[in-house]
């Protein structure tokens, strides 16, 4: 731990309200409990994120964010967010408290981080997290985000599959929403082109459409299109938690830019990430590390003038998205499914 600090036994993690976010989160908090587990970390959640911290094998309890504090007190407390009010909950959970300056912030904070110096060099949104774990110890390095399911959840994920696809047979996990906007989302008439093509090329071959609720209607648009007896939809009816037991079944993941690229890459799936408006230098899939094994999600995108943009909405023709033709996402979804990783 750093010098000058008092042993630390107890830390309070405010957790963050995307899911995307909260993954990668868990890399600097694993790297973090590999050189200190005997350290109990409570995060605070919102309900959107809880059960991203639920299934980390790093987090000893999850809590909702507290609103009032009898009792809760912490050696330490890591405000991954960087709003007022995450900030002024430290105050009251612990006498050091872990932040980036933001939003007038800094005096609620005792290790105030500069997030200008961060934010100008353009690094992976990775490095923010694990910049504030390395202030509670500087050794600590990122790991790649890996999720820890029960017993109960895999078996319950083994059965809804199950009942949808024959056992023996092969699973691609199809996302074809993204929750920041529909810039974000590869056209519906793209997911229908590649997986007609898909389910023709491979008769072992089944496709399941994941979703949350607010884009199941992009997974029924696609099922409405193409209706075919291997593609089958689950989107709008799991949790969080059953989502990413569901995906660690699947042979391989299709996703836009979404809070399901990093539950599949949580999860250890392969697959296929589709970024437009974004930028993958900054919160593209966390790739695995070595020892690791499998070939991680792997970033398709076209370069366009216009990219990125970071518009939830294409005031154009949605060309950085359009281009990216289905044959491309094809040929790298069979290069998967045949065992021969990324050249």
């Amino acid at each position: 731990m750093t010098e000058g600090r008092k042993a630390c036994a107890t830390v309070y993690l405010r957790g963050l309200n995307w899911i995307g976010d909260a993954v990668l989160s868990l890399g600097a908090l694993q790297g973090f409990k590999k050189i200190h587990p005997g350290i109990s970390v409570t995060v605070g959640a919102p309900p959107a994120t809880a059960g991203v911290y639920r299934l980390s094998g790093a987090v000893d309890a999850v809590i909702d964010p507290p609103r009032l504090f009898p009792g809760l007190r912490f050696d330490a407390a890591v405000v991954l967010p960087r709003s007022f009010r995450s900030a002024w909950e430290s105050v009251f959970l612990s006498e050091r408290r872990i932040g980036f300056a933001s939003e007038g912030r800094s005096l609620l904070l005792t290790d105030s981080l500069d997030y200008r110096e961060w934010k100008e060099r353009h690094l992976h949104q990775s490095t923010y997290y694990e910049r504030l774990f390395q202030a509670l110890d500087p050794a600590t390095r990122f790991e790649t985000p890996r999720f820890t399911f029960p017993d109960a959840a895999i078996e319950e994920a083994r059965v809804r599959l199950r009942s949808l696809v024959p056992e023996g047979e092969r699973v691609l996990a199809v996302n074809p929403g993204a929750f920041y906007g529909r810039a974000k989302t590869w056209p519906a008439h793209h997911f229908v082109r590649l997986l007609d093509a898909l389910l023709r090329e491979d008769p072992g071959l089944h496709a399941v459409l994941f979703s949350g609720t607010a884009d199941r209607p992009l997974a029924l648009d696609i099922l409405r299109r193409l209706p075919h007896p291997r593609l089958h939809s689950v989107a709008g009816e799991l949790t969080l938690e059953q989502s990413a037991a569901l995906l660690s079944f699947c042979e391989a993941l299709v996703t836009n830019d979404s809070g399901m690229m990093h539950l599949g890459a949580a999860a250890g799936r392969p697959g296929v990430a589709l970024f437009g408006p974004t930028d993958p230098l900054a919160t593209g899939p966390v790739l695995p590390k070595p020892p690791e094994r499998g070939p991680g999600i792997r970033v398709l995108s076209v370069p366009t003038a216009c990219a990125p943009c970071f518009l939830r909405e294409c005031p154009i023709d949605h060309r950085c998205m359009e281009r990216l033709e289905p044959e491309r996402v094809r040929d790298e979804i069979l290069r998967l499914l045949k065992g021969k990783g990324w050249e």
